[in-house]
């Protein structure tokens, strides 16, 4: 509750950094993520799968071994960055590895 956390994909963060540091738990199954958001008395998520699916897409869990996730190192700055949305925000963009645009070839294979 401390962590205030506004989205599904937050909260998966949230308890992700709870297994993580107080469970002892560095590696879990979203089923896991759904028992503790359970014991935590928080809402129910409309689709478990689909939360942790994307925090992993956004990177604030990573691939473990045998299909388990686990916290990353930038869901762990982001969460500890939290309630501090700001803060939070700058920690996830700094995590994040800048993409560049490829760049398209004038005249391509059809110009013959």
């Amino acid at each position: 509750m401390e962590k205030q956390p506004q989205t599904d994909v937050e909260r998966v963060a949230c308890l992700a950094y709870y297994l993580t540091h107080y469970r002892d738990t560095p590696h879990f199954k979203t089923l896991d993520l759904g028992k503790l958001n359970t014991e935590a008395a928080q809402p129910k998520f409309s689709n478990s799968t689909y939360a942790s699916n994307n925090a992993l897409k956004m990177g604030y869990l990573a691939p473990a071994t045998k299909g388990q996730r686990q916290l990353s190192a930038a869901g762990e700055q982001f969460v500890t960055a939290l309630p501090d949305r700001d803060a939070a925000r700058s920690a996830m963009a700094k995590a994040r590895p800048r993409r560049h645009a490829r760049k398209k070839i004038a005249g391509g294979a059809d110009d013959s």
